[in-house]
């Protein structure tokens, strides 16, 4: 039975506009590599702080600007107000993340960044935060939009849900996945599942 949900932050509850074109170019980072693996390639250890120095602008910059994905706040709010245990994990930096949710007025809760863990693909700060709620990661939910949110939930153990305002997965995945392009369906399917492990 889902008890709890994770919720990648920038792409998933909010679109911050972060241009990782122009990110790339200005690190000269490869298409394929993610940009915190990108950094770990770097020679020097004044490289790699130059280089997080960047990411960590454009960042701040995606913090300021970040907006609502469409029925994302109503949803947020209302599974908080329920008493659903309800988390962020994310790539971001931690005070980028916290800014975000400031601006925005997220409900006051548990925030796992790049600082507190290793990133994503990574299963580290998804089984942190089932472990901190004393909950069995495969009663865990995690939400992303990317191919590393969805890679994170598999080796978590958690059930893996891409977002995607379309409703169709943006590219291939192996495994049969769950797509959700509205938030509030998460509420009606917490709701269905109490009703049903209720029921004798």
């Amino acid at each position: 039975m889902l008890r709890a949900i994770i919720f990648d932050l920038d792409g998933t509850l909010v679109d911050s506009r972060l241009d990782f074109t122009a990110m790339r170019a200005e690190l000269g980072a490869p298409e394929n590599l993610g940009l915190l693996e990108y950094v770990e390639t770097l020679s020097s250890e004044s490289a790699r702080r130059e280089a997080m120095a960047v990411i960590h602008r454009h960042e701040l910059a995606g913090a300021e600007a970040a907006q609502w994905m469409p029925t994302a706040e109503e949803a947020l709010h209302a599974l908080h107000q329920q008493g659903t245990p309800i988390a962020i994990v994310t790539r971001n930096s931690r005070h980028a993340a916290q800014l975000t949710m400031r601006r925005l007025n997220m409900p006051d809760i548990p925030l796992k960044a790049r600082e507190d863990a290793a990133p994503k693909p990574d299963p580290e700060a998804l089984l942190m935060v089932a472990a901190d709620w004393s909950i069995d990661p495969k009663h865990c939910a995690y939400i992303g939009d990317f191919r590393y949110d969805i890679q994170a939930a598999q080796r978590a153990g958690m059930l893996p849900v891409l977002y995607s305002q379309g409703g169709e997965p943006h590219e291939n995945y192996d495994k049969q996945l769950q797509v959700l392009s509205d938030f509030r369906v998460l509420l009606a399917l917490l709701h269905e599942q109490s009703d049903s492990s209720s029921t004798p």
